[in-house]
C-alpha cells in the first residue's frame, strides 16, 4: 500500500465520523520531502496546533520511520484558512470557464 492511501486511511480513522477532508501533499523543493496539508471542518473550534498534534499522533502511529520521514510538516487548516494562504490556487479554478469553439481555419 502507498504511502498516501496509508496516510488517507489514518486521517479518515483520526477524524470524527462524517467529517469530509481533502488531502494536498506539496512539494518542498529540496530532497523528497513533502508537506502534507489537510483541509477539514472537523475540530475547527481548536487551535492550528492541537489539531496538527491530533493528526500527527495519528500518523506516526501507522507509519514506518521511513514513509514519516518524507513528510516534513504536517498542517491541519479550515476552508478559510486555506483560502488565506493560497488565494492563487482558488482564483484560477474560478476563472475556468468554457469558451465558446472557434471554427477551424478561421470560418
Amino acid at each position: 500500500m502507498s504511502t498516501e492511501t496509508k496516510v488517507k486511511n489514518l486521517v479518515k480513522d483520526a477524524l470524527p465520523k462524517g467529517k469530509r477532508f481533502q488531502l494536498r501533499w506539496q512539494p518542498v523543493g529540496f530532497g523528497g520531502y513533502r508537506v502534507l496539508r489537510v483541509v477539514t471542518p472537523a475540530w475547527r473550534s481548536l487551535p492550528r496546533f492541537e489539531r496538527i498534534l491530533k493528526l500527527q499522533s495519528a500518523i506516526s502511529g501507522g507509519l514506518s520511520a521511513k514513509e514519516r520521514a518524507n513528510i516534513l510538516r504536517v498542517s491541519v487548516l479550515t476552508a478559510d484558512e486555506y483560502k488565506k494562504l493560497h488565494p492563487v490556487v482558488l482564483t484560477n479554478r474560478s476563472r475556468r470557464t468554457r469558451t465558446p469553439r472557434r471554427p477551424a481555419n478561421g470560418r
